[in-house]
């Protein structure tokens, strides 16, 4: 059996394990990271990608774990490719591994924009700032402001995290545009709770931006590059590391 590891992509942090053992028992050996991917065969991609955040919550997607589990399977050589097909809850993505450099290129799908592919109950909503909602495969809700985004992602992270209006939950993420394609972001991850990052995050900041490609998201743990195909996908690009 292929022996466990820790990995993270911008500081966001995951114990990868490739076999089908429960969730529950691995989900206790976390040390503190911020979730656990299990990676099994599939039958029309070359993996399948469950996602499990700190609370045992099953997530839809993550984009930076979706970059972790790549370069994971090129360098134990589960999958013999730079290419790499990846099945999460969401979708299919494809994967495009840079081992020079220890970076993924991942699409995650198309950007569903408006409260309604959210699951969000607008009536609701009054006691929160204007929020913007991206569904990346995903619910997440972006914040813009122009003040400091981690001192504002703390003081409404923990409401929107416990907020009726958000039946199934939401990722929050609150964003300052720092030049025409570059923001600084902070992240309030449903079942997790603050992150350094957060790749699908990120995705919802470039959507809701309406800044064209290249457009870069920073936060505590790195940067990442955003750009989109010609049918409109978002492509995410950056680092992945073990540890």
């Amino acid at each position: 059996m292929m022996e466990d590891v820790f990995m993270h992509g911008t500081g966001n942090r995951f114990l990868i394990h490739c076999g089908e053992q429960e969730p529950g028992v691995l989900l206790q050996s976390l040390q503190g990271a911020d979730g656990l991917l299990i990676l099994i065969e599939d039958e029309t991609a070359d993996l399948q990608m469950q996602i499990f955040n700190a609370d045992g919550t099953e997530a839809e997607q993550c984009g930076n774990g979706l970059r972790c589990a790549a370069l994971h399977a090129y360098r134990s050589q589960i999958v013999p490719s730079t290419t790499i097909t990846i099945r999460t809850l969401a979708g299919l993505n494809t994967c495009v591994v840079h081992p020079d450099r220890n970076e993924v290129e991942v699409t995650i799908g198309h950007a569903k924009i408006g409260p309604l592919f959210c699951n969000v109950q607008l009536d609701l909503m009054k006691d929160l700032p204007e929020l913007q909602f991206v569904n990346m495969g995903n619910p997440n809700a972006v914040l813009w402001t122009k003040e400091e985004p981690i001192e504002i992602r703390d003081t409404f992270g923990p409401v929107v995290a416990k907020h009726a209006g958000f039946s199934e939950g939401i990722n929050l993420h609150v964003a300052r545009l720092d030049s025409p394609n570059h923001a600084t972001v902070a992240s309030w991850e449903r079942g997790v709770g603050p992150t350094l990052a957060s790749g699908s995050g990120g995705a919802s900041v470039f959507a809701s931006s309406n800044r064209p490609s290249p457009f870069i998201v920073t936060s505590v743990g790195g940067s990442l590059k955003y750009s989109k195909t010609n049918d409109g996908q978002i492509v995410m690009s950056g680092p992945a590391v073990y540890g």
